[in-house]
């Protein structure tokens, strides 16, 4: 989380970079002008990205049916048409029918279910859909090359954009879930911070919010690095002009007519009973249960795990407050640990969480060839869990093996060494030093001295 230690490629601490002979016009995204790049060079790597992340979907379609005889997941897809075809019947989100997204889900389904409703025929839902994911997917390849141009040269930015085109376990989540939408919103709003672009970044998380509520772990902390150059007074100031507003348009009506939908939202959408046992929380259970023999509760491994969850996102907003003049690479760096911190330890699991983070990854292993050695790793033991071992090593909340069987022992050790791989994973990303440890000792120090008469 401080200062990069990178190879030749990486840039100068400022994040600059080298102005190419034949730059031209400036390149521009999202209303960033990016005045020091090669534009030419930046136009060629975002369609070389784009074209590789189409090809790479194509390629996964293709090799789950035909090679590895597994599915294409369209659960979900059926979900979302069910849910708008209720919406289409007049009945009330959350009030009529329970929906487990917040409101701006409704913008990707509702434009997905045009040709549906043309053609009168569902299967045009589900690729519409899956061509809208696949939209939004190309502007997270995008985010993650411009804001790589950021941190390194555009040859290591370049690679961090490989890295994401060319993740298969990723680009089949995409394909069959919703999540490449909020995590597109996500990254737009990193873009625009860390190109000082303040009020786009809080209107891009706000709408991630809207869309899904995860993005919103990323905004205490880019008000916080936001506040380097103001306040922490002002940038909190900022962000509630926004969200006060949302929420007065959104709640209000809520709380007069139906208080009882954020109940029924809470409940269906964030309160799970079980324990999923594709989670470090049941892998946890498991080794002490049946491996050890040692009596204990899953609920109880869950608590610890959810309060292990506190302490460590407490933690990682107490760093970027000390730390308030931070690069834009350690900011980069709190958000992917807070969401790896939630993803890994809720006690229910769905396989495309890993999209959460792994753009960020991808931007933070580019220079690191031990991390993007155990960033394919990854992928390849993610793949293998969703979809390729659904059904036949587990279902959500059980092994399909009884307990005490090989089949379970190899469950049970597959989920573990799933769960190392990516504490390792984010190890790499991270790089954490003696310097981080440091600078938390010199803050208690310098305290500890003011407070002294």
């Amino acid at each position: 989380m401080g200062k990069h230690t990178g190879g030749k490629n990486t840039r100068s601490e400022s994040g600059r970079a080298r102005i190419g002979k034949g730059a031209g016009e400036p390149f521009g995204f999202c209303g960033i002008t990016f005045k020091s790049v090669d534009s030419v060079t930046v136009r060629n790597h975002i369609l070389a990205l784009v074209g590789l992340s189409v090809i790479v979907k194509i390629c996964v379609l293709f090799a789950t049916v035909f090679i590895f005889n597994s599915f294409v997941d369209t659960f979900d897809h059926q979900y979302y048409l069910q849910n708008f075809i209720n919406v289409m019947d007049g009945k009330i989100p959350y009030a009529d029918f329970g929906f487990d997204y917040p409101p701006l889900a409704f913008l990707p389904i509702a434009l997905a279910f045009i040709p549906a409703l043309l053609f009168n025929n569902a299967g045009m839902f589900i690729l519409s859909f899956q061509a809208l994911m696949i939209l939004f997917d190309a502007v997270i390849v995008c985010c993650v090359y411009l804001i790589g141009l950021k941190l390194y040269s555009e040859r290591t930015a370049f690679m961090a954009g490989i890295l994401y085109a060319t993740a298969f376990a990723g680009a089949y989540f995409v394909l069959t879930k919703y999540d490449a939408f909020p995590t597109a919103l996500l990254m737009i709003a990193i873009l625009f911070t860390v190109y000082r672009k303040p009020t786009g970044g809080y209107l891009s998380a706000t709408a991630g919010l809207l869309a899904k509520i995860y993005p919103a772990i990323a905004l205490p902390f880019i008000v916080l690095y936001n506040s380097a150059t103001t306040s922490l007074k002002e940038e909190v100031y900022s962000i509630l002009k926004i969200l006060i507003p949302i929420l007065v348009i959104l709640g209000v009506p809520i709380l007069i007519f139906r208080p009882s939908i954020i109940t029924s939202y809470i409940s269906g959408s964030l309160v799970r009973s079980d324990v999923y046992v594709n989670t470090a929380t049941n892998t946890i259970y498991a080794f002490f249960n049946n491996t050890l023999h040692v009596s204990t509760s899953a609920n109880v491994i869950s608590a610890g795990m959810y309060g292990l969850m506190v302490v460590a996102l407490l933690a990682l907003l107490f760093y970027g407050w000390i730390v308030r003049n931070q690069k834009e690479k350690t900011l980069i760096k709190l958000v992917a640990l807070a969401l790896f911190v939630i993803v890994f330890c809720m006690k229910y699991h769905s396989p495309q969480y890993i999209l959460w983070f792994l753009p960020l990854v991808c931007l933070l292993v580019a220079d690191s060839l031990a991390g993007i050695a155990i960033f394919y790793i990854t992928q390849i033991i993610a793949y293998i869990e969703f979809p390729l071992a659904f059904g036949t090593l587990y279902v959500n909340t059980s092994y399909v093996s009884h307990v005490d069987t090989p089949g379970w022992y190899f469950a049970w050790l597959f989920f573990t060494v799933e769960s190392i791989l990516f504490i390792v994973l984010m190890y790499l990303a991270v790089r954490p030093t003696r310097a981080h440890i440091d600078r938390i000792l010199a803050f208690f120090r310098k305290a500890g001295t003011s407070v002294i008469p």
